[in-house]
Parts: structure tokens; C-alpha cells; sequence
């Protein structure tokens, strides 16, 4: 893949015709480098907005670009570019920014970049991250941030991502990386579930050592199997608690009745008593008293006695005869009680019966509740055992296919130790370029650590001078992926000047004379943008021969601050940096 032209709708805009091959480079100037007038700065003129410009038609998400959309409504940009012999325009509008044209074929975003993908690198289909929008920001860096660090050009992610990424594009076995992260993130779902179980309430005196698991087990099942007889035999009664009050209802009238009778019973035995008692006071007694006391009785008198006796005689008949009929009447009441409590009786030793032989149902439930509370206890420490188990058998199964992939692994570098040897060799010559008393290399190793990563890469230039070694490791290091790298059809970098802030001035000479000759005479591209200062420094380390030839030129755009028309968009407009 190769850029060929970057345009848009607008006429204001200042289209951008890259050379097909070798370098092109668009320069920002100031109309005064020596003003001091707020605003006139190389910033603003759209360097880095043709980077965005570029990646916003090459696929990058909408929502870096909501601003960008917002302020410049209506408009529309294209990049021609070429894959091999074909040759591609991609169109996308700020109005319908879910949409792109390719060749005029109406795509949706995540479809292009799909598209893109296949015709553009040699994605493996079993390999996650791996797509276009990951892998192209290697070629063009888009942002600030994409200058920080060589392995990471764009939104990497986790460092997997990242690794995955240069390793994919230094020619490395994604597979091997791939695997590794898995068999990790097995790792890690096991300690998170066994974390789990540890906030368990139930499970926490297992994982303290407090109990043990196998005898709770087995004193659970006891526990069920009482409480299972218990219930195969229990007879529930839904009107216990109906029975129940009218047992007590029937008690409290037995209670009643057999106070009743005792009662009954006390007045028939004073009634007998007081039959017993019969005073014997004749006539004869009375004379006998009255003589005894010398009184004497007249014939009236004797008469007056015999009416004494015979009424007293009839007093004593008549009281006996009350007394009789009132026992006789207390017998009858006591006797018709006592069938009553008889009666009773029957019916409350039958009810204490039914309730005796059945239960309540609220109890039924109760005990059924609490059966149902010790099998699903019983249930959670079988499952937590059946699960130890299996967690332990998978973290040995892990850590031994761990230990055979990192001998695979140390066995596949030996096998492409030649490779890897050329792309750390090319990275050491550019290097030395910079740094030529310097320990320098690309170097590629098994990761065997506790982490997800397979490979070990890293690109080192051991010097005492720090400033600007950031980006001559970028420079190196992309340069070494674009000329030795595998997987890819991309044929150009593309760098934004910020490749070039903080690099001291003859490291600067020396990148632009290096990629002079590294892109000369050969079908891939070098992209840059520069600002004037920049180019001023590095004009006092060259010739003239070779500032005509290296940047004269290959200077395909000059931006400048003099007036809006001059700076990319044609217009005044301030999109911020995102």
C-alpha cells in the first residue's frame, strides 16, 4: 500500500499529491520566524491534521472525530491510494461519518476496515486484536501519545495487545503468543471464581481451615436423612389448628361440668348427713324433765303436749321428706353431668387423638424449609469440592502446558534465530548511524515470566545522551518493521514533526540523509511533515547538493501561517488537538 493523493470537496482545501516513490514532504513556514504575534506559530497550519485526515478515510473510529465532524459539517475527504497494481479511493463524509466509499462501494466502517485488513496484511482467522486499524498506526502514528513509546502507535490496549502487534509485524508466531494468553486468562477466571467462593459466607471457614469439608459433607447428609424419614411419615393435618381449639374448648367444659359434680356431690352427702340427724323428743321425756323440776302438769297441759308431739312428729316427717326429694333431685342433675362429661370426654379423647396421630402444616413446612436449607448447603460445599478439584487439576494442567510452550518457544527462536537476527542487525545499523559507540540492538526473547506475554522485544540504544534517543528508537524501529518486517503490504511511513522535536540537530541531518538513502531507487515511500525551523537546522550539517536533492526537491506542499488560505483547510477553524 502505497498514499498517492489526499483531497476534499471543499475547494479552500489544499490537496496533497504525494511522490509515488521515495520521499515527499510537506513544510509548514512562518511568513516571520522572527514575529513574536500570538497565533503565528507552526502549529495550526494542518500537519498533524492531514495525519487525522489520513486515518479518518483509512477507517479510524467516529468517536475521535466528534469535534472534528461538528466544525467542518458538510465536508468530505478522500485518499487515493494503491495495493499492488490497483488503485483505491477512499471517501468519507463528516455528515455520514458511519460510512466510507471504496472505489464508490458504500461500506460501513467496521466493513472497510475489514476489507482493508485482508488486502493489506496477513491476518491469521484464529488470532483475536489483530485488524487493520491496530496494525496501520505502525506506518502512520497518529497522535502525541503515538510518539511516546516505539510498541505502542495507536490505542494498544493491554500490553498483550501491544506485544501481539510487534510480534505480528516482526514475523513472529502469533500462536505461540496466543496460546500463552489464554492458558493466563484460564489462570486468572480460576482465581477470580476461587475469589468468588472465598466471599462466600457459607464456604469462608473452608477457606480459612476452620472445617472440613469432607466431614461436613457427611454430617449434612446424616441430618438430611433424619429430617427425610422424618417427613415420609409425617401426616399433616390442615385443620390441626380447628381440632386444636376445639379440644381446648371441650377441656375447658369438662374442667366445668367435673367442678359441677363434685358440688353436686358435696350437697347429696350434707343431704345425707342431715337425714342421719333425728332428734327423739317424746312426751314422757317432757314430763319426766317437768317432774324433775317439781312443776306440775294440769290435764290441759298433757293435752298441749300431745299436740307438741304429734306437730313435731309431723315436722320431722315433712323435713325428711324435703331433704329426700332435694337429694333425689341433686343425684338426677349429678347423674345427667356425669354423662356429659362421659360424653365430652370421648369426643376430647378422640380429638387428642386425631392431633396426637397428625401436625400441623406450618410445621410440615418448617421442617421442609429446613430440609430444603441443609441439601442446598450440602449442594454448595459438593459443588465447591467438585469445583477445588477441577480448579486444581486445571492450574497443574496450566502450569504444565506453560512449561511446555516455553520450551516449544525456546525451541521455534532457535529455529528462526537467523531472522530474528537480520531484524536486529538492520535495527543495530540504523542505530549506529545515530549512536555509533553504542550498545545497540533489536532483541527477542521467550517471556517465560508469570505474565501474559510471549515474547520479550526490545528495541535498545544504550547512551548517555537522552535527549531525542525516543525518537530515533521510533525512527529505527519503524524503518526496521517497513524494510524487515513480515505480514504486511504497507510501503510507506508516514511521520508527523513531532518525530523530530527534542533531536539534537545532527541526528536530524542524519535522519533525513539516511532515509535519502534508504527510499532512493527503491518502490516504497517516506512521509514527513516538517516545520521550517527544523529544516533550518539541519541545512547547517549538509550540503546544499543534498538539501536541494533530499528536501527541495521532495517537498510536495507548503503550509504557512500568512494567511488562513494558506494554512490546509483554506479556512480559519479550530478543531483542537483531538
Amino acid at each position: 500500500m502505497r498514499l498517492i493523493k489526499v483531497y476534499s470537496n471543499q475547494t479552500s482545501f489544499k490537496t496533497v499529491e504525494f511522490n509515488r516513490t521515495g520521499l515527499s514532504f510537506v513544510v509548514a513556514k512562518q511568513k516571520n520566524p522572527e514575529a513574536s504575534e500570538k497565533g503565528k506559530t507552526y502549529n495550526g497550519v494542518g500537519k498533524s491534521l492531514l495525519v487525522r485526515i489520513i486515518h479518518f478515510c483509512l477507517g479510524a473510529g467516529k468517536d475521535d472525530y466528534t469535534t472534528f465532524c461538528e466544525k467542518l459539517n458538510g465536508w468530505e475527504f478522500s485518499v487515493d491510494f494503491e495495493i499492488g497494481c490497483n488503485k483505491f479511493t477512499a471517501s468519507r463524509s463528516t455528515a455520514d461519518s458511519e460510512k466510507i466509499f471504496l472505489n464508490n462501494e458504500k461500506l460501513s466502517v467496521s466493513q472497510f476496515n475489514k476489507k482493508m485488513g485482508t488486502m493489506c496484511f496477513d491476518i491469521p482467522e484464529d488470532v483475536s486484536f489483530l485488524s487493520f486499524r491496530s496494525l496501520i498506526p505502525f506506518f502512520i502514528r497518529p497522535k502525541k501519545e503515538s510518539y511516546v513509546d516505539y510498541r505502542k502507535s495507536g490505542k494498544t490496549g493491554s500490553d498483550y495487545q501491544a506485544y501481539l502487534y510487534n510480534a505480528f509485524l516482526l514475523g513472529l508466531d502469533v500462536v505461540l503468543a496466543q496460546k500463552k494468553y489464554n492458558i493466563r486468562k484460564e489462570q486468572e477466571r480460576i482465581k477470580k471464581l476461587e475469589k468468588n467462593f472465598k466471599k462466600d459466607s457459607l464456604l469462608k471457614d473452608f477457606f480459612t481451615g476452620n472445617k472440613d469439608v469432607v466431614l461436613t459433607i457427611i454430617d449434612l447428609e446424616e441430618r438430611i436423612k433424619r429430617l427425610e424419614d422424618d417427613l415420609s411419615i409425617f401426616k399433616v393435618a390442615e385443620d390441626y389448628g380447628e381440632v386444636q381449639i376445639e379440644a381446648d374448648k371441650i377441656e375447658k367444659e369438662l374442667f366445668a361440668l367435673n367442678n359441677s359434680v363434685i358440688l353436686l356431690q358435696n350437697n347429696v352427702e350434707n343431704i345425707s348427713k342431715g337425714l342421719k340427724f333425728s332428734p327423739d323428743m317424746d312426751k314422757e321425756n317432757l314430763k319426766t324433765i317437768y317432774r324433775e323440776s317439781n312443776i306440775h302438769f294440769s290435764g290441759n297441759m298433757t293435752k298441749t303436749l300431745d299436740d307438741l308431739e304429734n306437730f313435731y312428729e309431723r315436722l320431722i316427717f315433712n323435713r325428711k321428706r324435703r331433704l329426700l326429694e332435694q337429694q333425689n333431685k341433686l343425684k338426677l342433675e349429678q347423674q345427667n353431668k356425669k354423662s356429659s362429661v362421659e360424653r365430652l370426654q370421648k369426643e376430647l379423647d378422640k380429638l387428642m387423638e386425631y392431633l396426637g396421630e397428625h401436625q400441623a402444616l406450618d410445621i410440615f413446612i418448617s421442617l421442609s424449609n429446613k430440609l430444603a436449607e441443609l441439601k442446598a448447603e450440602s449442594d454448595n460445599l459438593k459443588k465447591y469440592q467438585e469445583l477445588q478439584s477441577k480448579y486444581k487439576t486445571k492450574e497443574r494442567q496450566a502450569e504444565k502446558s506453560l512449561l511446555e510452550l516455553s520450551e516449544v518457544t525456546e525451541n521455534y527462536l532457535k529455529e528462526i534465530e537467523s531472522d530474528t537476527a537480520e531484524l536486529r542487525n538492520y535495527f543495530r545499523s540504523l542505530s549506529k548511524i545515530f549512536y555509533p559507540d553504542s550498545v545497540a540492538g533489536l532483541t527477542i526473547e521467550n517471556n517465560d515470566g508469570e505474565n501474559q506475554l510471549r515474547f520479550n522485544i526490545d528495541a535498545k540504544i544504550e547512551s548517555d545522551a537522552s535527549d531525542g534517543i525516543n525518537n530515533v528508537k521510533i525512527f529505527c524501529y519503524d524503518l526496521t518493521i517497513l524494510f524487515k518486517g513480515h505480514n504486511h503490504r504497507i510501503n510507506f511511513i508516514f511521520y508527523d514533526s513531532r518525530i523530530f522535536d527534542g533531536t539534537d540537530e545532527r541526528q536530524k541531518a542524519d535522519m533525513f540523509k539516511t532515509v535519502y538513502h534508504k527510499f532512493t531507487d527503491i518502490d516504497k515511500q517516506y512521509i514527513a511533515t516538517v516545520n521550517q525551523n527544523q529544516l533550518d537546522e539541519i541545512k547547517k550539517h549538509i550540503t546544499d547538493e543534498e538539501y536541494k536533492n533530499i528536501i527541495t526537491q521532495n517537498t510536495v506542499l507548503t503550509l504557512t501561517d500568512e494567511s488562513d488560505s494558506e494554512k490546509l483547510l483554506g479556512i480559519k477553524i479550530d478543531l483542537g488537538e483531538n
